[in-house]
């Protein structure tokens, strides 16, 4: 695994950590992707979803990884 890109811990954790230089993933700032999307790349289950965002889960599962 890169740990200079974000992934979910085992615990669904989302981390983003500090020596990730592509600032898209960085969803606070003006240039970071939402973290919706984010949460579709990593293939966040429902449950890690609900965590971190109001917005309803993707339906019947998808990620928008095609």
């Amino acid at each position: 695994m890169d740990d200079k890109k974000p992934y979910l811990d085992d615990d669904g954790t989302l981390v983003i950590p500090f020596e990730c230089s592509d600032h898209a993933y960085k969803y606070w700032k003006q240039e970071g992707k939402p973290l919706t999307d984010i949460l579709k790349e990593l293939n966040a289950d429902p449950e890690t979803w609900a965590r971190y965002t109001h917005v309803t889960f993707p339906e019947n599962g998808d990620n928008g990884n095609e």
